[in-house]
């Protein structure tokens, strides 16, 4: 494609050329001859470092925004780049978000299970659909796992040009706060905005809640998508879509407490719950294999988009049996008579929601496993500590992802929010800690329940700036076998 037909911002600007561009980037190791380097400034990197690297591999054209003191032809110097560098990938690749039913789902938790469920839903209802989540990318043809939550403008468009040529309809994906405030998803043209939950997270990153939560109000305001689904079970739900509805009239609320446009009622079931829901003038059952309320809310959110854009409510009951929930989040292992699950969870309000639901679904005692990312939002820490310790009988401190990060630091500051830290085991090799919590099913007969909580589909744990191959549900079935 010719420069002048997706940079039009460019045209008047020093060094620009109106010259074939072949294809784009912002990592100078994936340059191809005849392609063009954005030479982005970030946290850790600036993208003008390597620009040497990009020109010596072929490209023909380096966009800047960082204002360099030198004579080459090259290099177009443009402050605004991170701002339009979606507006730029999205041109090139012939505005593909406006030729698929596009959904972004954000929120503190909740975007995964939203995100894979609907794809999932969708093509069980014969709509063939794409996605990007936290675990896995899927063009409509191939999955693979997934780098980033929500990947730079460039990968996203190039994945929703390649589901449109695999015959896709739906494309879903992750809105996350840094995605967002990084203004990966400008360009794009939005069909759906879904809002899951709001707690605290990243503030190591947005450096305060207030910050963390126009992050997240980005995707509704600035997006200007056509119609929000937004969960009102969070305060800061609730006041969104109040100042959201004002905006846009096709904004919907969600609900499992309150009054809603999608309100949900739960009975237990053999497999999880029965779900009632009324759905603007429509009311029906299904069940879901989980027996996690807040999950099953997340799913809600994605039925939504579905019966707005016209599906009949008996033919999503009828594929409910057949949803199948992403990896590791609340997922149950079996081990004859006890019980033993995995989650994702690594907030406060995440660690809360899987323990409430344990025990209210379970009458035996709980064992929680459990640590806390290093260099992250370290104030969440005991908030933890505190939650975990409200709802479990036996806690075992151990190893996240600790990162650069002093492993015993963590752990002190997990500590600090529980009461009682002399009732705390702490064992910061994982599989260890993991060992201990299964012993803990041996002796008498009474039901027992185990959470390993933190890490969920990770398949890997990064200790001292290494990473290793680790996965929690792999582990537990090493050490069931072994049994």
């Amino acid at each position: 494609m010719k420069s002048s037909d997706f940079l039009h911002e460019l045209k008047n600007l020093k060094n620009f050329k109106d010259i074939e561009i072949s294809s784009l980037h912002i990592d100078s190791r994936s340059l191809e001859i005849g392609g063009l380097f954005f030479a982005l400034k970030g946290h850790n990197s600036d993208g003008s470092d390597y620009i040497d690297a990009a020109i010596e591999k072929g490209a023909v054209l380096v966009i800047s925004d960082n204002e360099l003191k030198n004579n080459n032809e090259n290099i177009i110097y443009y402050g605004d780049l991170r701002k339009n560098l979606g507006l730029f990938a999205s041109r090139f690749y012939g505005l593909p978000s406006s030729y698929l039913k596009t959904i972004c789902v954000t929120g503190t938790n909740g975007k995964t299970t939203a995100v894979e469920t609907l794809s999932n839903m969708s093509n069980l209802l014969g709509i063939k659909s794409g996605y990007i989540s936290t675990i896995n990318v899927n063009n409509g043809n191939d999955l693979e796992e997934s780098l980033l939550t929500t990947p730079d403008p460039i990968k996203i468009n190039s994945l929703m040009h390649e589901a449109i040529s695999n015959d896709v309809k739906l494309f879903a994906m992750e809105a996350s706060s840094h995605g967002l405030e990084q203004d990966r998803l400008v360009g794009l043209e939005i069909d759906y905005a879904i809002f899951t939950s709001f707690s605290q997270d990243h503030l190591d990153y947005h450096g305060s809640l207030e910050n963390y939560q126009a992050s997240k109000k980005k995707l509704f305001s600035h997006s200007l998508p056509k119609s929000n689904i937004i969960c009102i079970d969070s305060e800061f739900g609730e006041n969104l879509y109040k100042e959201i509805k004002n905006i846009n009239q096709n904004t919907y609320s969600v609900s499992i407490t309150k009054n809603a446009d999608f309100k949900a009622t739960f009975e237990s079931a053999n497999e999880g719950l029965k779900v009632n829901l009324k759905a603007l003038d429509q009311e029906f059952n299904f069940e879901l294999k989980t027996i996690s309320r807040y999950l099953a809310s997340n799913i809600i959110c994605s039925i939504a988009v579905l019966i707005l854009e016209g599906k009949n409510s008996k033919d999503i009951s009828s594929i409910s049996k057949d949803i199948k929930l992403p990896t590791g989040r609340l997922e149950r292992i079996f081990n004859h008579d006890n019980f033993i699950y995995i989650d994702y969870a690594h907030t406060p309000e995440a660690l809360e929601y899987a323990l409430k639901e344990i025990k209210r679904s379970h009458k035996g005692d709980i064992c929680c496993v459990f640590g806390c990312g290093g260099d992250r939002d370290k104030q969440k820490r005991s908030l933890m500590g505190e939650v975990a310790e409200r709802y479990s009988d036996h806690l075992i401190l151990t190893n996240d992802n600790p990162r650069n990060e002093n492993e015993k630091d963590i752990i002190d500051d997990i500590l600090s929010g529980i009461k009682q830290p002399k009732n705390v085991v702490v064992e910061l090799d994982r599989k260890i800690a993991i060992k201990k919590a299964i012993k803990y099913f041996e002796g008498d007969q009474k039901e027992k329940v185990l959470l390993i909580a933190g890490k969920g589909h990770e398949s890997y744990q990064e200790i001292a700036n290494t990473s290793y191959t680790f996965n929690d549900k792999d582990i537990v079935s090493e050490i069931l076998t072994k049994q």
